[in-house]
């Protein structure tokens, strides 16, 4: 084989290699290219069930959605303008949510000792005014907890209070022009925070929910034993 003839080791591999490089673009393109013009095949997303999800936890749903929010907000990551609102919006209903689910838990007791009659209990109302919500839970749920001053209630009450005046019925981060374009946020603040708060609250509720539970099986155990000499 002559000189001419030989293959260039060289220019082989800078051929192979340009190969490789248009193959990755190509692969990097998507199959074609989607505009809104596409019709789709429209996935259902909804399934009504006759089953009660009783395991969703509505409120800690609430808080796990807005956590990674406010840390990337915190951060620089995500910002103000684009995930900021959204992200106070589901701090605050977790707020409230937390707070009405104490209430219940209070209402459900007389006393520390005592259980309500469930069907007598009053229900909590559909309403959005933190402090009244608030209100109630000092009233309902505090003279039934003997460790209600060994949570720090004091930063829960400061941070209920102030989204309250921020939001007093509850549309101010949910619906333009409702009062939160003229707010602006910390979210290193609330970063710090909202873990804290979570925590007392939730302290809270699972003590008022153990001393029900633990009055019912005393009860119970009662009833198995001595029976209808209970009522003599």
């Amino acid at each position: 084989m002559s000189d001419e003839e030989s293959p260039n080791p060289e220019e082989a591999t800078k051929a192979e290699e340009s190969v490789i490089e248009e193959q990755a673009d190509l692969d990097a393109l998507p199959a074609r290219e989607y505009t809104a013009f596409d019709k789709w095949e429209y996935r259902q997303i909804i399934y009504p069930t006759d089953q009660e999800h009783s395991w969703r936890d509505m409120g800690n749903s609430y808080f796990s959605a807005c956590r990674p929010l406010i840390e990337g907000l915190a951060s620089g990551k995500l910002k103000e303008d684009i995930e900021g609102t959204a992200a106070i919006f589901l701090f605050r209903h977790y707020l409230e949510l937390m707070l009405k689910r104490i209430v219940l838990s209070g209402r459900l007791l007389i006393s520390p000792d005592e259980i309500a009659i469930k069907e007598e209990v009053e229900k909590v109302a559909n309403i959005h005014d933190l402090s009244t919500i608030w209100k109630w839970v000092v009233t309902d749920a505090k003279p039934k907890l003997p460790e209600w001053d060994g949570y720090d209630v004091a930063s829960v009450e400061q941070c209920v209070m102030e989204f309250d005046r921020a939001d007093k019925k509850g549309f101010a981060f949910r619906y333009d022009r409702q009062g939160g374009e003229f707010c602006r946020f910390d979210f290193v603040a609330l970063d710090n925070q909202m873990e804290h708060f979570r925590q007392v609250l939730e302290g809270i509720w699972t003590c008022l929910y153990e001393m029900r539970a633990q009055i019912r099986e005393y009860e119970e155990e009662l009833q198995s034993e001595y029976g209808s000499d209970l009522y003599w």
